[in-house]
């Protein structure tokens, strides 16, 4: 459960970054790349997520 937790809390985390970003700083378009590779890492984990839930 600890495990889970973590995700959602990172998540959580990266979802408030892009809010701060988004409506504080109103530079998100700067940090467009930093979206990206977020975006990826999460969906990467997500895709390990379901490959080993499937298999194990």
């Amino acid at each position: 459960m600890s495990r889970v937790g973590m995700v959602i809390g990172l998540v959580i985390a990266f979802i408030g970054w892009i809010l701060y970003h988004l409506v504080i700083k109103k530079d998100l378009k700067k940090n467009l790349n930093n979206v990206y590779v977020g975006l990826f890492f999460i969906g990467i984990w997500v895709l390990f997520y379901f490959f080993i839930v499937e298999n194990f």
